[in-house]
């Protein structure tokens, strides 16, 4: 059967709608019904409801008037009245009816179950809405997303996905609390209801995600216009109690057909195009796009590559010595993860650390190395009678993960090493991430024994009032300072000033990414004097780590 536009228009209309709608000719003969409709009174379209409103809807023995007459009162004037019919499951369900005409060409009723069915529809509720923010979750997006798709397809129009995600969000639900956080979702949910159109999708996929689908889309300014809007909206304070909380948002868009056919395809566009405006500094917007496109789909053989890298045990540790400038000695080791790809060669860990993060196989890249990095350490004490630590680098996830230690701890023992042999380096970036829990974890860390090193000093922005309560050894000045000294008079301040504030401290300082003598002059007269980087050794693996120990005569104990 064809429908005709106005029947077109007015499922568009009332699809999404939140009450169970049923729309219906003049002689009340069955024409559509709304997703809503399907949830709440559990019918299976067309089965249940299918045919003259006579054949499956009965009027309440209360009723004076016969559906002839309701028919005839509702095109008219509005009829409500009670009624009852049977589910897919042939439950029998009770609703109030309020049915009246539009256009004098439909007959739009809509259906309100009675008490008896408050809890089918309240469970429905809980299957179907986010229960927080009272958006549509994923079961229903999924739903919806394959109506528009097919809407799309019929109508030949286009729409737009959006994903949402919020920025520095973490920080405060880790600082304010989780009532704070749930404060900051619930506004944001309302801003996103508020600035978009009835018409458009707008779900929570859980945590801080949100998701949004433009539909019957004409241009990409349109797109980009409402964008921009819900950036600033979100980007607005929240007040919770006495918490004026302040976040940004990322938007990935993906637009159907042009980046994609399915659901999943557009969803993983759009998610893969917000993680680029996230990269880009937040609280922006970035289009999905064919450079991005190939982009993941470099990722994804990459993905590929290190679960056969995992089995096959490529993954080795390289070794870079640091050195105390005065004396030749070797005053500790920093372990470097490196891949040995078959086609690519040896890949630094930027390369690859970043996808095995995401699909979930650092951890097990870290202890492929870390055996094997355990094993050479330990020969070294034997056979050269090295006696100085080992450090590792530790991801913010790792970080906060007690498997990581339980793991470097196990491995510790049985190559008969104690906890003085390794030192933890966590980056600046990490004491951004968790408040107070930080703390917390670094005592811990410190009383099982383990000294800890803070990695890239001066990129982030640690307060000097912070700095102070941190458990902290040696700090790492960062190679973009020590790189530029021959010629910044800025960064030379900037080093100076990094290593007093150490003294002031009590604690040590280390230049890393030290390429020139002249960086390694300015560095001792300033007091700097242990430093890694090619002016002593890049990074090797663990056979030429010890040739060039011995042929340089190091001092290792």
């Amino acid at each position: 059967m064809s429908i005709s536009p106005e029947l077109s228009q007015l499922k568009f209309a009332y699809q999404h709608f939140p009450d169970a709608i049923a729309v219906f000719d003049l002689a009340g003969h069955y024409l559509f019904a709304n997703l809503a409709f399907e949830q709440q009174i559990n019918a299976q379209i067309p089965v249940t409801v299918e045919g003259p409103i006579s054949r499956w809807l009965a009027l309440s023995g209360e009723q004076t008037m016969d559906w002839i007459d309701v028919l005839h009162q509702a095109k008219n004037q509005l009829w409500q009245g009670q009624a009852s019919m049977s589910d897919k499951h042939s439950h029998s369900l009770h609703t109030t009816l309020t049915l009246h005409s539009l256009d004098q060409q439909f007959l739009v009723g809509k259906f309100e179950l009675k008490q008896a069915e408050t809890c089918t529809k309240a469970l429905t509720q809980l299957a179907y809405k986010d229960t927080l923010t009272g958006l549509a979750n994923r079961s229903l997006f999924n739903q919806l997303f394959d109506y528009e798709i097919s809407q799309a397809q019929r109508l030949e129009l286009r729409f737009a996905v959006l994903f949402i995600d919020l920025d520095r969000f973490k920080r405060i639900n880790d600082n304010l609390g989780h009532d704070a956080g749930d404060a900051l979702l619930l506004t944001v949910a309302e801003r996103l209801q508020k600035t978009l159109r009835k018409s458009d999708v707008v779900a929570r996929l859980g945590g801080d995600e949100f998701v949004v689908i433009m539909n019957n889309i004409k241009d990409s300014e349109t797109i980009a216009t409402v964008t921009e809007k819900l950036i600033r909206e979100i980007k607005k304070p929240v007040k919770s109690g006495a918490n004026i909380m302040d976040v940004g948002c990322s938007v990935g868009i993906s637009v159907y057909p042009d980046n994609g056919k399915t659901a999943e395809e557009l969803l993983q566009h759009a998610d893969a195009a917000m993680y680029r405006a996230k990269h880009q500094g937040g609280n922006d917007y970035y289009y999905f796009s064919d450079s991005l496109n190939q982009e993941l789909q470099d990722i994804r053989l990459i993905e590929k590559q290190l679960e056969t890298g995992l089995r096959e045990h490529q993954f080795v540790p390289y070794f870079q010595p640091v050195i105390d400038m005065r004396n030749n000695r070797l005053m500790g080791i920093e372990c470097l993860a490196r891949w040995c790809h078959p086609q690519r060669g040896i890949l630094s860990a930027i390369e690859f650390i970043p996808v095995a993060s995401k699909i979930g196989l650092i951890q097990d890249i870290f202890n492929q190395i870390l055996k094997q990095a355990f094993s050479s350490l330990q020969q070294w004490r034997v056979k050269l009678n090295l006696s100085v630590p080992l450090s590792l680098n530790i991801s913010s996830k790792q970080f906060y993960h007690q498997q990581t230690f339980d793991e470097i701890e196990q491995l510790m023992h049985s190559n008969q090493l104690s906890t003085d042999a390794v030192r933890i380096e966590i980056t600046e970036s990490t004491l951004q991430e968790q408040g107070p829990e930080l703390l917390k974890q670094l005592d811990r860390i410190q009383l099982a024994g383990f000294s800890i090193t803070l990695d890239d000093f001066g990129t982030g922005y640690s307060s000097l009032r912070y700095l102070q309560q941190l458990p902290v050894d040696i700090i790492k000045i960062d190679r973009s300072f020590v790189r530029n000294i021959d010629n910044s008079p800025h960064d030379k301040v900037i080093v100076k000033a990094i290593i007093q504030l150490a003294e002031t401290l009590g604690i040590a300082t280390v230049a890393e990414g030290v390429e020139t003598h002249k960086q390694a002059a300015y560095l001792s007269e300033n007091n700097c004097h242990i430093m890694q980087g090619y002016l002593f050794s890049p990074a090797v693996a663990a056979k030429q780590f010890e040739e060039y120990l011995v042929a340089n005569k190091i001092i290792v104990n």
